[in-house]
């Protein structure tokens, strides 16, 4: 292209030159300034143009916000990428700790300041209060290496690796219990959910809200003793159900997300989790609704008057701006897990941003392996 612009250029004489003024002066090339001048004329030292081309300019904020998502999809990636290699081979506290260390070394690397605050499953290598990183941008995290842990030691589906982040003091201060309920819902369901009422009024205001049958409803609810009576409740209603052995956060965003074949995620969960699955449904422009759960006098009385607020999702999620990414482990009906090629590893993940209104599916190939 270069020689092909310069061959158009039509061809000068000597003659026109010297008939111009009269001085070879005039046609001389302009002088290249200094680096001197570039600092004095522009101040900030760094030039917007010259004649090497256009400079570097200084980054916008939604650019760094938009590196921000990208930094962390590189964390749930180093995480589910170091303990997919334990895929069913029966050690969870293995996998959970080389996931840990994994997503430590990466946020360290990350160009970031993160401070812990949502930790659901506490460990050494990430631990509640734990200050990571030097970098220029400060955030709060809620981390989450893997998320079913023991899904990849016994090689089952729906495991993944979360992290969130949002500017300092962003995150919501519940009473510290160790358990809320919560109903969560995509889009079309904002406005349907009203924990006070019986699930299956909910579930027939869901269904009107995506003009189908509370038949046609697929309801995920994670498999535990607690929940014996909720699923009684959603079969009583004819909804469809999936239990799910983990995924308190996985669930939620499947709820919330298009084209998962989960129409509502409902149960009673872990309340770092639950506010990590918040950030990320406000990301989805999902519904979710939640209430504290205390388990015993201590936390009735932590909590008070509480005890039948309903959270919105504005009170769960508060933060001006929240990022959300979240890679595949073991694969299911979210994400893809991770596969092993010849020499290469190959990951799904999530990027998604409340300020911007983005949500990124991510397929990455990593070399080498």
């Amino acid at each position: 292209m270069r020689s092909s612009a310069i061959s158009s250029r039509p061809p000068t004489s000597r003659a026109a030159i010297n008939s111009s003024c009269g001085r070879r002066s005039c046609c001389r090339k302009p002088r290249r300034p200094t680096k001197k001048e570039q600092l004095e004329q522009h101040g900030s030292g760094i030039p917007s143009s010259g004649p090497a081309g256009p400079a570097a300019q200084l980054p916008t904020s939604r650019e760094r916000r938009d590196d921000l998502g990208l930094s962390l999809v590189h964390v749930t990636e180093a995480a589910a990428l170091a303990c997919a290699g334990l895929l069913g081979k029966g050690d969870a506290e293995a996998v959970s700790d080389v996931a840990g260390e994994a997503m430590r070394r990466a946020l360290e690397s990350s160009g970031i300041t993160g401070t812990v605050i949502l930790s659901p499953r506490p460990q050494a290598h990430l631990p509640q209060g734990a200050v990571i990183g030097g970098g220029e941008q400060k955030v709060d995290l809620g981390v989450y290496p893997v998320e079913g842990a023991s899904q990849v030691a016994r090689g089952h589906i729906n495991a993944v690796s979360i992290v969130v982040a949002v500017e300092p003091g962003g995150f919501a201060s519940p009473p510290a219990v160790a358990q809320m309920e919560k109903f969560v819902a995509g889009p079309r369901a904002r406005g349907a959910i009203d924990l006070d009422d019986p699930v299956a009024d909910n579930l027939r205001r869901v269904a009107f809200a995506h003009d189908l049958r509370v038949q046609d409803l697929t309801v995920a609810i994670l498999e535990r003793p607690r929940h014996q009576e909720l699923i009684a409740d959603v079969a009583a209603a004819r909804a469809r159900i999936r239990t799910l052995e983990e995924g308190d956060v996985a669930s939620a965003v499947m709820a919330a997300i298009a084209g998962s074949g989960i129409d509502a995620a409902i149960g009673i969960g872990d309340l770092h989790a639950t506010l990590i699955a918040a950030c990320a449904v406000r990301c989805l422009g999902g519904e979710f609704a939640a209430r504290l759960m205390p388990r015993n006098d201590a936390e009735r009385a932590l909590i008070g008057e509480l005890a039948s607020h309903v959270y919105s999702l504005a009170e769960l999620a508060p933060a001006a701006d929240v990022a959300v990414a979240i890679t595949g482990v073991t694969g299911g009906p979210l994400l893809p897990g991770v596969s092993f090629g010849s020499g290469f590893a190959e990951s799904s993940s999530l990027v998604m941003s409340s300020r911007h209104g983005t949500v990124r599916r991510l397929t990455t190939r990593h070399h080498p392996v």
